[in-house]
C-alpha cells in the first residue's frame, strides 16, 4: 500500500463534495426521528465517566508549558494545531522555548524518581542531518551532567516518504515536520519528592534554541537478576559484548537458538548490545534486566518472527530497542522493533525508540499480546496488525504508551484477510506525526477499541479512523469503540484542505457495512469537527450513544457522504460553529435522532476555517552566521484557508532581519481563495528572510504578517553568531513569564502508506 494511492484517495474524497446532487436547504437543521422514539432528557455522563482511559504508565509526566511544579524564564509556544509548527507536534499543543545562556526550565518532583525522559526539539543543521548539542542538568541547583541532545533523528521535508534535505515550497503543501525526540537520564540515586530538577542553557550549550515539551519522571526498579537455569548471553560460549563496542548479533543469535532448542530462558544482562541484523526468534523466552538497563542498538535492531506460518510461543520482555532510523525507507524491512508473525506469544515491558516501526505484525497470527510497551520517535506506525497473508486474530495491544510515531499509532489493516476478535485497550497515543492515533482499515469483526487516551493528531488523520481504505477486505461484524478519551484530535488537513474530525469515517474504496457501536466516549477540544462522515461510498449501521463532546472547534457532526447513523444520549457543549455541517447542503447522509441528545441541533451549510492564514514554519533559525555578513535567505510560506480572497497587510521584520520578495512566489496584496478540490490552486506565497548579525550571540526577532480584521500573525526569528553567549535574563515566576522575548510582538505561532 503506497502513499501515492493514499494521496489519490484524498483527492477522490474531496471530489465527492461537488459530485453529489443539490439539496433543498430551506430547513438544513432538520433531523429525522423514528416515529416510535420519544425524546428523553440528556444523559448525565458523570455516572459513567469514572473509567481510567490511557495506559497506566510508570512515570509522572510534566508538561513544560502548563501545570503545577514547573517554572521557567523561557518562552511559551502555542497552543497551536497548525501543521509545520513546533507546538502542533507537542503533547498538549504547547512547549517551552529556551533561547540563550541562563534560560531554564525546572520541575519540582511530586513523587520519588530516579529516571527522567525529556521530549525535546532542536533546530536542524542548515543543510540537514541534524545537530547534536548538550543541555545542562541540575538537581537542587547543583550541576549534575550535560545531557546530549540531537536532532539527527528529527526534521523531515518534502513529499512522502520525505527526506532529510531542507526544503520549503508549494504546491506540495509539505512543511518541515517531525521535530521531536526523547533523551533519558538515570540518576545515581533516587530523588525524593520535592526535589527540583532543572534544565538550563549554560556556556557551551550552543543550540540556537531548545524546545522542551514534556519531562517524565519515574522510580526505576533495580535490574532483574538472571533466572535459575537461564542462558546468560554474555557468558561463554556465547560471549556477547554488552559494552556496545563490538557487534553482538551472532553471539545473541547463537544464544537465542540455544534457548529455542533447550527451552531455557535467554537472559541479557545489563549493558548495551550492538546489532547489524535482525534477531530471528521462535519458541523462545528472552529476558532483559529492565528497559533502563538492557539496551539493543544499531542499524538493524529487530526481533523477526516467521511468516505464514508464524513463529509461536515467543516471550520477550524487559529490555530496550534503540534504532538509528533518521528517515523512512519503505523498502527496508529490517528496522522495525518487532517484525513478522508471533502466535501464542507475549511481548511486554519493551522500550522502542528511533525505529521505523514499533511492531509490524504480519498474519496469520493468533493470540498475540503486546503490553506495557513504550514506543517513541518512530518513522512509521507504532503497531500495525497487517493481514497480508492471513488475519491477526484474538490478539491485543494494551496498556502501552505511544508518542511521536510518524504514521498511525495503532492500526488494524485487514489487507487480504480479516483482523478479527482483537482488542486495543488502555493505551495512550500522543502526537502521531502522520495519520491517526488509532485506525481500523477494513474488517473490524468483533474488534474492541476501549479506554484509550488519544491526543494531538498532527496531520493526515484524526483520533480514530474507520475506513474502507488501502485495498482492505470489506468491513463486517461488530466494531466496538467505547470509553475512549480524545483530546485535541483532528486538524486542518493539507490533502483534503479542510478539517478532519476527532472520529472520522471514510468509505473510500467501498461501503462500510459493519455494525459500529460508538459509545461512552469523551471528545474534547477537537480543533474541527468531533465526528465526521465522508464519501464517496456509504457508511451505515453506526450507533452513536452516551457520548460527551465539549469545546469542539467547528461542528459536532459533519455530513459529507452517504449512509446513516443513529444518535442517542449524546451531549455537546462549547460548539464553535454549529451542531451539524452538511457539505453543500446535501442530504445523502441520514443522522437519526433517537432521543436524549442535547447541544447540537443547529445546522449550517456554510463551511468555515478557524483562521485565514496557515503560516509555516513558526520559527526560522539562522545558524553560524558571520558578524556583519548577510546570510542566504530562508523561506516562510503563507497559505489562505478561507473560501474568499484575504488581504495581506504590510509585512515587516524586526531589525537585524531583512525581508525580500521571493523570486518565484512573491506575496502580493491578497491571497486567492482556498480550493479544497485542488489544494495546489489555493492562494499562497513565499517570503524570503535573511539575517545580518551586528554582534556575536543570539538575536531574536519576529516576522509580522497582518491580515484582514487587524489580526497580526508572527513568526519567531532566531539568529546565532559566534556561539550561544546571550546574557542571562532575570528569573521569572511562572505566572510572569513572557510568551516571546522582550520587545517581540505576541505571535499567533502557527500551524500514506507503503507499510512494511
Amino acid at each position: 500500500m503506497g502513499l501515492l494511492g493514499r494521496l489519490a484517495g484524498f483527492a477522490a474524497g474531496v471530489a465527492i463534495f461537488s459530485a453529489l446532487p443539490a439539496f433543498d436547504h430551506t430547513n438544513p437543521s432538520r433531523l429525522r426521528r423514528p416515529a416510535s422514539t420519544s425524546r428523553r432528557p440528556a444523559l448525565d455522563i458523570r455516572h459513567w465517566y469514572a473509567f481510567p482511559a490511557g495506559a497506566r504508565v510508570p512515570f509522572v509526566e510534566f508538561n513544560a508549558a502548563a501545570g503545577p511544579g514547573v517554572r521557567t524564564n523561557g518562552y511559551t509556544l502555542g497552543p497551536n494545531d497548525n501543521f509545520g509548527s513546533l507546538a502542533a507536534e507537542a503533547t498538549g499543543r504547547q512547549a517551552v522555548l529556551l533561547i540563550g545562556r541562563g534560560q531554564y526550565l525546572s520541575f519540582t518532583l511530586t513523587s520519588p524518581a530516579s529516571g527522567m525522559t525529556v521530549h525535546y526539539a532542536l533546530p536542524d543543521a542548515p543543510h540537514g542531518g541534524g545537530i547534536t548539542e548538550p543541555l545542562s542538568l541540575y538537581v537542587n541547583q547543583q550541576f549534575v551532567a550535560r545531557m546530549s541532545l540531537t536532532s539527527k533523528f528529527s526534521w523531515l521535508y518534502g513529499p512522502y516518504s520525505f527526506s532529510k534535505i531542507p526544503q520549503l515550497g508549494m504546491p506540495g503543501f509539505n512543511p518541515p515536520h517531525d521535530f521531536y525526540n526523547d533523551v533519558r537520564y538515570l540518576f545515581s540515586s533516587a530523588l525524593p519528592a520535592g526535589t527540583v530538577v532543572k534544565l538550563q542553557v549554560d556556556a557551551g550549550d550552543n543550540s540556537p534554541w531548545y524546545a522542551i515539551n514534556t519531562a517524565d519522571f519515574e522510580l526505576v526498579p533495580p535490574p532483574i537478576a538472571q533466572p535459575v537455569n537461564a542462558i546468560n548471553a554474555v557468558q561463554p560460549p556465547y560471549a556477547a559484548d554488552n559494552t556496545g563496542v563490538n557487534d553482538s548479533t551472532r553471539a545473541l543469535q547463537n544464544a537465542i537458538d540455544a534457548g529455542e532448542i533447550s527451552g531455557r530462558t535467554v537472559y541479557l544482562p545489563p549493558g548495551t548490545y550492538a546489532l547489524h541484523a535482525p534477531l530471528q526468534v521462535n519458541q523462545v523466552t528472552i529476558l532483559g534486566a529492565g528497559e533502563w538497563y538492557t539496551t539493543l542498538t544499531g542499524l538493524s535492531v529487530e526481533f523477526a518472527g516467521h511468516i505464514a506460518p508464524a513463529s509461536s510461543h515467543v516471550n520477550i520482555s524487559h529490555l530496550a530497542l534503540f534504532g538509528k532510523v533518521a528517515v523512512r525507507r519503505n523498502q527496508d524491512g529490517s528496522v522495525n522493533g518487532f517484525n513478522g508473525g508471533f502466535s501464542d506469544s507475549t511481548i511486554s515491558h519493551i522500550w522502542i525508540q528511533n525505529e521505523k516501526v514499533g511492531a509490524w505484525i504480519v498474519g496469520p497470527v493468533v493470540n498475540l499480546t503486546l503490553k506495557n510497551l513504550r514506543v517513541m520517535d518512530l518513522k512509521a506506525d507504532g503497531v500495525n496488525f497487517d493481514a497480508a497473508y492471513g488475519g491477526v486474530s484474538r490478539s491485543r495491544v494494551e496498556n502501552s504508551f505511544f508518542r511521536n510515531t510518524q504514521d498511525d499509532g495503532i492500526a488494524l489493516w485487514s489487507q487480504n484477510a480479516a483482523d478479527a476478535h482483537d482488542t486495543i485497550a488502555q493505551n495512550t497515543v500522543d502526537s502521531p506525526g502522520l495519520a491517526n492515533n488509532i485506525a481500523v482499515y477494513g474488517s473490524g469483526n468483533d474488534v474492541r477499541i476501549a479506554r484509550n487516551l488519544l491526543q494531538d493528531t498532527v496531520t493526515r488523520g484524526g483520533g480514530i479512523n474507520i475506513g474502507a481504505r488501502f485495498n482492505s477486505v470489506p468491513m463486517s461484524g461488530t466494531l466496538y469503540i467505547t470509553q475512549n478519551v480524545l483530546n485535541r484530535d483532528g486538524q486542518f488537513d493539507p490533502g483534503f484542505f479542510h478539517g478532519i474530525g476527532a472520529i472520522w469515517f471514510w468509505p473510500q474504496q467501498g461501503d462500510i457495512n459493519a455494525d459500529i457501536q460508538l459509545s461512552h466516549n469523551r471528545i474534547q477540544a477537537s480543533p474541527y469537527q468531533a465526528i465526521q462522515f465522508l464519501g464517496p461510498n456509504s457508511t451505515g449501521h453506526v450507533h452513536i450513544r452516551d457520548n460527551a463532546i465539549s469545546r469542539v472547534g467547528t461542528y459536532v457532526f459533519t455530513e459529507a457522504g452517504f449512509g446513516a447513523a443513529t444518535v442517542r444520549n449524546t451531549s455537546a457543549s462549547g460548539v464553535g460553529i454549529a451542531g451539524i455541517y452538511r457539505s453543500g447542503c446535501l442530504s445523502q447522509f441520514d443522522l437519526i435522532d433517537a432521543g436524549g441528545n442535547s447541544g447540537w441541533n443547529s445546522a449550517t451549510c456554510a463551511s468555515s476555517s478557524a483562521t485565514a492564514f496557515w503560516i509555516f514554519p513558526d520559527i526560522v533559525t539562522f545558524q553560524n552566521a558571520a558578524v556583519g555578513e548577510t546570510t542566504p535567505p530562508l523561506r516562510v510560506a503563507i497559505v489562505n484557508r478561507h473560501a474568499a480572497w484575504v488581504a495581506l497587510g504590510a509585512i515587516a521584520a524586526t531589525p537585524g532581519f531583512t525581508l525580500s520578495p521571493d523570486p518565484n512566489y512573491a506575496c502580493g496584496r491578497a491571497l486567492a481563495p482556498a480550493n479544497n478540490q485542488n489544494p495546489a490552486a489555493s492562494g499562497w506565497c513565499l517570503l524570503d528572510i535573511s539575517f545580518t548579525p551586528a554582534q556575536p550571540g543570539i538575536t531574536t526577532g519576529s516576522l509580522n504578517i497582518p491580515e484582514s480584521g487587524g489580526k497580526i500573525s508572527s513568526v519567531l526569528l532566531v539568529g546565532s553568531a559566534g556561539g550561544n553567549i546571550s546574557p542571562s535574563p532575570a528569573a521569572l515566576a511562572w505566572k510572569d513569564r513572557p510568551s516571546l522575548p522582550t520587545g517581540i510582538p505576541e505571535p499567533a505561532i502557527v500551524k500514506i502508506k507503503n507499510r512494511r
